[in-house]
């Protein structure tokens, strides 16, 4: 009886997986031809440069969501190639907080190490994908004048990462659904920031494939803790 349902499910996937592949050449194509339209208008076409830099934007926004959605599928399929090796997060968290903070110091939000220790099996560049959009999320929701804070704590056989923000929190009803595919908390803000509604989903994917575990915390008017545990990598 479940055969049915498998093999759709299956096809499924393969198609999105089939899309995406085939939409990424139009669409470095669509943003070639825009940027060579961009280059030849004169000094005087500025409507028609305001338009192809629509069109430049908006086919980043495409690729973006392309890119998503496939690897999406290839989490769902098991197929997203993994090289698991010993993760330092003191280097790993120390480097990209210091990448973060020059864009939280143009917005006004201070983006702070609130102690860093452990090491864990993991892929270093899909880790560092993971958090680099919980700090991008945290930063969005982060008002001027206050403060994110990245961590990594070890507690007996796991490690645990955590990314808080002193931002307006997420309201309780929103919380069970926040790792849902195209779910935002605020409709309003997504489309305008390019947020698809993609990011969390894929971070829950990308910390299960790495044998992570993946929650969120939220009090309205305080802020919002996202915590990763992993175990700690073998020492023997």
């Amino acid at each position: 009886a479940l055969r049915p349902a498998q093999s759709a499910w299956e096809r499924q996937q393969q198609f999105i997986a089939s899309a995406s592949h085939e939409l990424r050449t139009p669409l470095t194509l669509i943003r070639a031809s825009a940027e060579v339209a961009l280059r030849e208008a004169g000094p005087d076409a500025g409507e028609q440069q305001a338009l192809m830099h629509d069109i430049v934007s908006e086919t980043d926004h495409m690729r973006r969501l392309v890119d998503d959605l496939l690897l999406l599928s290839r989490l769902d399929s098991g197929r997203l190639a993994l090289t698991i090796v010993a993760v330092d997060l003191a280097s790993l968290l120390g480097d990209m907080q210091r990448q973060v903070a020059r864009v939280g110091l143009n917005q006004g939000v201070a983006v702070e190490l609130d102690g860093v220790a452990g090491t864990i099996p993991a892929d270093v560049e899909r880790l560092r994908q993971g958090l680099l959009i919980l700090l991008d999320n945290a930063l969005r929701q982060t008002p001027s004048g206050r403060r994110d804070f990245p961590s990594a704590t070890p507690q007996g056989p796991e490690v645990r990462i955590q990314v808080t923000d002193t931002g307006g929190g997420i309201a309780p009803e929103h919380l069970p659904h926040i790792f849902e595919r195209f779910y935002r908390a605020d409709p309003a803000r997504g489309r305008e920031s390019g947020n698809a509604g993609l990011g969390l989903s894929i971070a829950k994917g990308l910390v299960t494939a790495m044998g992570g575990r993946i929650a969120i915390d939220s009090v309205v008017g305080v802020g919002t803790t996202v915590w990763l545990n992993f175990p700690t990598y073998p020492t023997s």
